[in-house]
Parts: C-alpha cells; structure tokens; sequence
C-alpha cells in the first residue's frame, strides 16, 4: 500500500511548520494505528506518505478504508485548501526484499495505482480485488484499463467508493472505449448488488481451508475481560492468516457477528467460509481460561472444541503461548477436516498434497516416507508450481535422506530436496512454512549458516511457528550455543505442547541439556520424548545422558533399545550423519554425548 497526500508541495510552501505538525498528529492518530491494528509494517515514509507491506490483501484494504474515513471525518466543514487528502493505491504481487526495504514491480505498481487515485480515494489492481471480495462497507468499480509509465502492458484498476462517500473516476484516463467502459461501469453495479445479495444468502463456492474468528466473548466479572476477548480475537486473526493456504476473514469483516446470539454456522455462511471458530474468555487474577470451538458452516456440526487454561504474564493482555497454542491446534483440525470432505472423484494437486502433508507426521519407515513423497510427486505433475508440494517433496527428500544405506541416493535425495525447497520460496517468498522447511533441508544438508537465516525469515513471517521455533533452536545447538537454544525449544514446547512435532522438541532439549552437563534433566526430556513418536535419537542421547550421570544399569537397556531400532549404529555412522558442527559444539559433543556413548560400550 502507498499513500500520499495530495498537494503537499502547495501545502508545505504556504505554512511549511503547520504543515509538519499537522502530518505529525495524522501519523500518530491515524494513520499509524490503522496499519499497527491491521498487521502493517510501515517499510518506509517521506514527509508525504508512506510505503507499507502487509500479509493480507483484504487487511491492506480495511486499513486504506480506515484511513480515508477517518480523514474525510476529519476534514468535514474545513476550505479546500485546508484539507489533508491522502491518495492510496494498493497492489498484490512480487517484491525484492532488501534488508527492512522492499522493491519491485509489485511496488512500483502501487505507486501508478496511488498516482491514479483522486484526493480521497483508493485505487486497487485485479489481483487485490479478487482477493478483497468479502469486504464489507465498500463498493468496489471497475475503472477501466490504464497505460502508465514503465509498465508495458495496460494496467486494470479498480476504485473504492466508501459508503456514503462515493470517489469520483472521471479524472482515470481510460484505455478502452467508452462503450467497453459503460458496459464495465454496468457490470460493476451489478457485481456491487450481488456482493450485497451474498451477503445474506450463502454461496456454495467457499474456498478452501476458509475460516472466520467470530469476536469472542467475554464470561470475566472482571472489566478486563473484554479487553483481552478482544485482543484475543485479534492476534488469533492475524496468527491464523499467516498460516499457508489459509483464507482468513479480516477482523472488522466477522465483527458484525459478535453477541451470543450469533449462530456460528450461519455467520460463516454469510461470510462464505467453509469453517468458523467462536468462543469466549473469562479471566481471573493471573489466570485466563479461553474456551473454543471450531464449527463446520455447512452443516452445523461442532468439529473441534477444548478448554485452554494458561498464566497470565508480562504486559501482553494474551499470552503468546494461547495465541501458537490455538492457531496451531485450528491449523491441524482445518486440514484434517478439509482431508474428510475431499470428493471421491479424481483428486487434484490440492488434494493429494494435503494427504501427504497430513500422512507425514505418522510415517515411520522408509517405504512410508517413500509414499508420501509420491503423493507429493503426483500433486507436482498435476501443478509443477503447487508450493505445498515443493515444500513437502523437498521435506520428504530430506527425511528419506537420514533413512537410507546407500550414500549416492542420500546425496541425490539431498540436492533434490535444496532444489525443491528453493523453488517453493521462489515462488511464495511470504510463505512462512515454507522457509521452515527450506531451513530443515539446509539443516539436514549441513548448511547451518543458511539454515539459521530460513528459519529467521521464516519466523518474522510467522512468530507463532512453533516447530521453527524448536528448528531455531537445534540450529543454535550445532552452532554450539546450547544455553541459547534452551528459550527456543521451550518457546515451541509451550506454543502447542500437545502438537505432533513435541517429541521432536523434547529431544532437542534433551540434547541442549546433555551438552550442557545437565544430565538429570536432560534424562527427563529424553524420557518425555520417548512418550510421543520415539525414534533411535531418543534412545541415543538417552543411552550417553544415563552413562554419564552413572546409571549403568539403566544406560544399558537404554543402548539395547537403540540397538535394536538402529543396527548399524556407531559413534562413525553418527558422525556421517551429522556433518561437522561448530568447533565449540563439536567440542560438547565429544565431552558429553560421544562419551556417554563410549562409557555405554557403543562400538566407534
């Protein structure tokens, strides 16, 4: 989103100082906390306007809309030459990401888009507007076709008429004929009555994993009950959107159904979402407990309900960990629930890469790996760009690779896995997911440097990642910064703690523990994670943590174990597997795990 006022040079050459302390006060009772509440990060300003970047395209439009009531309000009764008017364009499409800047055809883009625009108004391109069609208090006209400069190809816009405030197109130069654009304007109010008339009537055509946060209520006698329903409705919003391949409604859209009268069901139908979550908060001194439900809008049917009862701590109203916990937990029971309602017929690359996706987590062998690694290869021949496919084959590849004797097809399955997960971030560089795996693949890859620098992106995108939190955290193991990665892997623990990938957490805590000669509580971890999906690494780090504390006995069955699910295992094969290490994380690995294993009678 670009914004920028219009005649500011007049305005700064009549009262240059008013001028500024005007912009001042705009920015911070404006403009500024429209785009903090839509999730907007204002990448840069001149004394003008301003570059914005957003994660949402219906966001990015509620935020321009909030910002042009809020200044024709403002400027009611004031001359014509008084007025701040802001001109906005808004555009969808691929940037170059350079430090904290962005740029790019995307960017310049909005910037022909925001030159079209009239003094308070909004000008968007096809690609926003078939994003932004549940957005509701706003009429949406087609403009026309437009050349503008360093753009080859004519540009379709579009025009956003607040109601009540109508925006003036007469100024758009138009590319097509005027019977082509009477034609268009027609459409456009046809388009406009029907947008109204879905709004009660639900359509059938809800996209896939659609899903709307209702406003939970609030059940405290406390006041700031209602402070933190909201602010949890909030974050839960935002949290969700950034999930991949999910089509969240903007917070000020499912707001009109607040109250406990509300049906979940039939809101969701009205909001065209296959799925709604409701629910309601109450707080009680240091505690808060959230109960919430997932409801399929369909039919009604209650898929997903729990209690969550969490501390209270620090300045945030809504712990960070109910906020993973809850976005996580609907993550997985949205996929599982659209894998239920796929049609029996042909399955498309949607279809075949959600049952990979949701089949891997449970695989176990290595002709399990290789099946879900071939679904995601059908997915692929179906749509070679389908980005969950990329990113599963690649993480597929990668998994294969630590399974299999021989070392030629693990060096293939490897390059194969870079090669995939490079293209995924290619082709959505916005797709959190994504960088988590294409860190997991560097990770297997022995390329930590780069690792680390995927998983970084990856959690700016999405703080509420919780496996790439515990990734970060095996990334500052191998860098040998095990007292580091501790917050990371317990930050991913406690964002979903019931979630498949905990007992993979436990055993990098475990491992951190281990190389810190913790070794009590790094046997605990390595027990917990024994609990939840173990493999031979538990056993592994749980065989050196006993012999090192100097519990033979137990040291020994837990050797046997490993033995057992892992044959061919020696301090060598460990090596081979692992790569070289930072020198100070080689050096912890020697002192505490390849010890604890030699003292076990591990062969070398």
């Amino acid at each position: 989103m670009i914004a920028d006022v219009a005649g500011y040079s007049r305005m700064m050459e009549r009262d240059e100082e008013g001028t500024h302390a005007r912009m001042r006060e705009i920015r911070a009772q404006v403009t500024d906390p429209a785009i903090q509440r839509r999730g907007g990060r204002i990448v840069r300003t001149a004394g003008d306007g301003m570059l914005v970047e957003f994660a949402s395209a219906v966001e990015a439009l509620s935020c321009a809309v909030e910002i042009q009531r809020e200044m024709a309000a403002r400027n009611r009764g004031l001359a014509p030459d008084s007025r701040v008017d802001f001109r906005i364009g808004i555009n969808l499409g691929d940037i170059i990401i350079d430090g904290t800047d962005i740029a790019g055809d995307g960017v310049n883009l909005a910037a022909r888009l925001e030159a079209l625009a009239e003094p308070g108004g909004i000008a968007l391109s096809r690609a926003v507007r078939e994003q932004v069609r549940q957005v509701v208090g706003v009429t949406l006209n087609d403009a026309g076709r437009h050349r503008v400069k360093n753009i080859s190809e004519p540009i379709q816009v579009y025009t956003v008429a607040l109601e009540g405030h109508p925006k003036p197109v007469a100024r758009l130069k138009r590319w097509t004929p005027r019977w082509i654009a009477g034609l268009a304007l027609t459409a456009g109010v046809g388009a406009a009555a029907a947008l109204l008339w879905t709004h009660f009537e639900p359509r059938a055509d809800a996209p896939r994993q659609s899903l709307a946060v209702l406003p939970f209520g609030n059940l405290s006698q406390q006041g700031e009950g209602q402070v933190i329903a909201d602010r949890l409705t909030i974050e839960l919003t935002t949290a969700l959107s950034r999930v991949a391949g999910m089509h969240v409604i903007a917070r000020t859209t499912a707001a009109r159904y607040a109250g406990p009268k509300v049906d979940a069901a039939s809101a969701g139908r009205a909001l065209n979402v296959r799925y709604a979550v409701e629910g309601a908060v109450m707080a009680a001194g240091e505690r808060v407990r959230v109960l919430a439900h997932l409801v399929r809008t369909d039919n009604g049917a209650q898929l997903w309900s729990e209690t969550f009862d969490v501390a209270r701590g620090g300045d945030e109203p809504v712990p960070l960990e109910l906020i993973g916990r809850l976005a996580d937990t609907l993550r997985t029971q949205v996929r599982a629930a659209e894998l239920k309602r796929l049609d029996d017929g042909a399955p498309d690359a949607y279809a075949l890469a959600l049952r990979a996706r949701m089949q891997m987590p449970h695989t176990e062998t290595v002709d399990q790996i290789r099946e879900v690694a071939r679904l995601y290869e059908q997915a692929l021949q179906l749509d070679a760009e389908h980005v969950p496919a990329l990113a599963g084959l690649a993480y597929a590849n990668a998994v294969l690779a630590d399974r299999i004797h021989d070392e030629t097809e693990r060096a293939a399955l490897l390059r194969r896995a870079e090669e995939l997960s490079a293209r995924a971030v290619a082709l959505d560089a916005n797709d959190a997911e994504s960088w988590g795996i294409r860190s997991a693949v560097l990770q297997h890859a022995h390329k930590f440097d780069a690792a680390f620098e995927a998983a970084e992106r990856g959690l700016q995108l999405n703080p509420y990642y919780s496996e790439l939190h515990g990734q970060r955290g095996l990334l500052l193991i191998n860098a040998g910064r095990a007292e580091e990665a501790l917050p990371s892997i317990d930050r991913a623990i406690r964002l979903n703690p019931v979630s498949d990938a905990v007992g993979v957490h436990l055993n990098m805590r475990c491992r951190a523990l281990l190389y810190l000669g913790r070794y009590a509580e790094a046997i605990d971890a390595c027990q917990r994670a024994t609990t939840s999906a173990p493999d031979w690494p538990d056993y592994m780090l749980l065989t050196a943590a006993y012999a090192m504390a100097g519990d033979m006995t137990r040291a020994a069955k837990a050797r046997a174990e490993l033995l057992r699910r892992e044959p061919r295992f020696s301090i060598r094969w460990v090596r081979t597997l692992s790569g070289e290490p930072s020198p100070r994380a080689a050096q912890q690995r020697e002192q505490h795990l390849f010890a604890g294993l030699r003292k076990a009678g591990i062969p070398e």
